[in-house]
């Protein structure tokens, strides 16, 4: 009697065993990889509140990285399929910029919100390549619980008439959200668009 008792019982914690084993062995997904096809930018003339949109496809996304980030430009023209965003001198503009995942042409998904929800492991920035033209959070922006704002609303400030080469960059895992250039920020790059600002 008591060797069947000590048999079931072994017999029980080798069950235990293989059973935790085979728990502790299947991977954690803790997030799907993120993935963006779109970003979308608002422009409002903070002087009228007309609006423009303007849409650009992403090419690489999912934390894609090249070196400075996003997508190479094509060879031989560092303007390859940009987009040109006229400004007024001397004016105000409320910029919003929102992402989307449209792998799935009949089912769009807004990733915004996932930006918002992970606000702490991400940081958008403008890169200007003339001082002609100025940025910073306003209301309405998503701040991060570190006090950093995310910049998914800013408002933008112009000067004197220029033409200006923008990079946009959101960011993944940043190792500081304080910079003037790219690479002050370190971390992957989940999304880069260029423009040209046309000052006038």
């Amino acid at each position: 009697m008591f060797k069947n008792t000590c048999t079931n019982t072994l017999l029980v914690l080798l069950i235990l065993f293989i059973t935790s084993c085979e728990k502790s062995d299947t991977p954690i997904v803790e997030n799907e990889m993120e993935v963006f096809t779109n970003a979308t930018i608002v422009v409002t003339n903070l002087s009228d509140n007309s609006l423009t949109t303007y849409v650009f496809e992403v090419e690489a996304h999912g934390h894609d990285d090249h070196g400075s980030g996003g997508v190479a430009p094509s060879e031989g023209d560092d303007h390859a399929d940009h987009t040109e965003i006229k400004l007024a001198a001397n004016s105000e503009y409320e910029f919003a910029i929102t992402f989307q995942n449209n792998t799935d042409a009949s089912n769009p998904i807004d990733m915004t919100a996932e930006v918002i929800d992970e606000a702490d492991d991400h940081h958008i920035f403008y890169e200007f390549t003339d001082s002609s033209l100025t940025y910073e959070s306003t209301t309405g922006d998503t701040i991060d619980s570190n006090g950093n704002p995310l910049n998914l609303v800013t408002k933008w400030t112009t000067t004197t008439g220029a033409v200006i080469d923008v990079a946009a960059y959101l960011f993944h895992m940043p190792t500081s959200k304080v910079g003037t250039t790219r690479a002050d920020f370190g971390g992957a790059v989940d999304v880069e668009i260029d423009f040209e600002a046309h000052i006038e």
